[in-house]
């Protein structure tokens, strides 16, 4: 009897009063806009679902991102039933070797979970998941949210080969984009494995803020040392090379020469002396550095904002920030590189999409939307019409149609959510 025929004897035989399915998820650290899907799922009575954490980075503690620490500023634990691993409070959020919890093995055993969903891949905790799973020859779904719009060097992709075939072998990949599903198939997932499972933000939340906060938005600008009458251009990264900020410090640059307007640089990290340093060295006028904001101050930012620009260079595989940015009907620049573009920005609909190595594209795309304060409109409307479409309504639908696919189980039994739907 294969798993499918298993899980639907199962249910078959034991009728509706059978108890739920358990789901474990493993993630490395509490994540802000994780928590809500989390908690979300948990709400199903189909489904009793416990989130393992390797890292309280994010959650109970603050963490070190480039050269500064990060607290997200919102609840991002409760909600939902949660385990931290023995090491939580030292282990780091990133590195193959860095997270090596053995006792994850442990607590999949003693959950004895009917399915494993695992947030992420590359690392040696990750992999004591994968092997543990597969040796329980239980269904395993893996979410991640890489692209192949990074180049590699050949010696890489032949690792990858190797490694994610041995993970992705009969998993259920949950896929977050066309660029993401797209990674998904070159490392062998067949469609009839795939789920869409859209990374969104809280919608909701954002949109009150922007409702609290537009009446304030002069007040807002002058907080800002921005001026009241002229269109900004936001951006909100680390300042980065792979986001590339000097390219578009460069680019507005240009704007600027011939157009009124202003750029709000929202981030901090090792660039930031180089970007002041050409802000005085070329003259640059109307550049406004914010620092880093948690998300209880980033609604500020995009409410002052008039259009927004990602121009990030490589590896930004996906770009949350445009989902933000999308919220508070802003019209959007993102490069070619941006994992969420091919989703989230339809060229000349709610924005451009432009080459990451084309400093005159980015500078004619945002020139064309300071110019006219109609398009800004159009294409800003557009994109919070599109944005509102993205919640984690849809996303959990997915999930929940993996997990019927996995254990066979008829998706009726599992949830009462919306059937997913891929937005255009």
């Amino acid at each position: 009897m294969n798993t499918a025929e298993y899980y639907d004897h199962y249910w078959s035989s034991a009728g509706p009063t059978r108890s739920p399915v358990r789901v474990a998820v493993f993630a490395i650290s509490p994540v802000y806009y994780q928590a809500p899907l989390y908690r979300r799922i948990a709400q199903e009575p189909g489904i009793d679902l416990t989130v393992i954490f390797a890292s309280h980075q994010g959650g109970l503690r603050p963490f070190e991102w480039g050269d500064q620490t990060v607290d997200w500023g919102i609840d991002a634990i409760t909600g939902f039933k949660s385990v931290f691993l023995r090491n939580a409070h030292v282990n780091p959020t990133g590195g193959f070797l860095a997270l090596h919890d053995v006792d994850v093995v442990r607590e999949l055993r003693r959950g004895d979970f009917d399915v494993v969903w695992m947030d992420g891949y590359n690392s040696l905790t990750h992999l004591l998941v994968t092997v543990t799973q597969k040796l329980r020859r239980g269904p395993l779904l893996v979410r991640e949210e890489q692209t192949l719009l990074s180049p590699r060097p050949l010696w890489k992709q032949a690792l990858k080969q190797v490694g994610l075939r041995l993970v992705l072998t009969n998993a259920y990949a949950l896929y977050i984009g066309a660029n993401n599903r797209a990674w998904f198939k070159k490392y062998g997932v067949p469609d009839r494995r795939m789920f869409f499972t859209p990374y969104v933000v809280d919608n909701d939340r954002l949109q009150r803020d922007r409702a609290e906060l537009l009446p304030e938005r002069d007040r807002l600008r002058a907080q800002f040392q921005l001026p009241q009458r002229k269109p900004v251009i936001a951006t909100v990264s680390s300042l980065s090379a792979k986001k590339q900020p000097l390219a578009l410090l460069d680019a507005f640059r240009r704007v600027r020469e011939s157009h009124d307007c202003a750029l709000l640089v929202v981030g901090s990290g090792e660039l930031e002396d180089d970007l002041r340093r050409e802000v005085e060295k070329q003259r640059i006028r109307d550049v406004h550095f914010a620092g880093f904001l948690d998300q209880t101050q980033i609604a500020q930012a995009y409410t002052v904002a008039d259009i927004f620009a990602l121009v990030s260079a490589y590896d930004e595989t996906w770009g949350l920030v445009v989902n933000e940015a999308m919220n508070f009907d802003l019209p959007i620049v993102v490069s070619d590189r941006v994992g969420c573009a091919a989703d989230l920005v339809s060229h000349g609909k709610n924005g451009f999409v432009v080459e990451h190595d084309n400093r005159e594209a980015i500078a004619e795309a945002l020139a064309t939307l300071v110019e006219s304060r109609r398009l800004r409109a159009r294409l800003g409307a557009a994109s919070g019409e599109r944005i509102r479409a993205r919640s984690y309504e849809v996303t959990a639908a997915g999930i929940l149609d993996a997990i019927a696919a996995a254990t066979g189980i008829e998706r009726r039994h599992l949830a009462s959510a919306r059937r997913r739907s891929e937005v255009a």
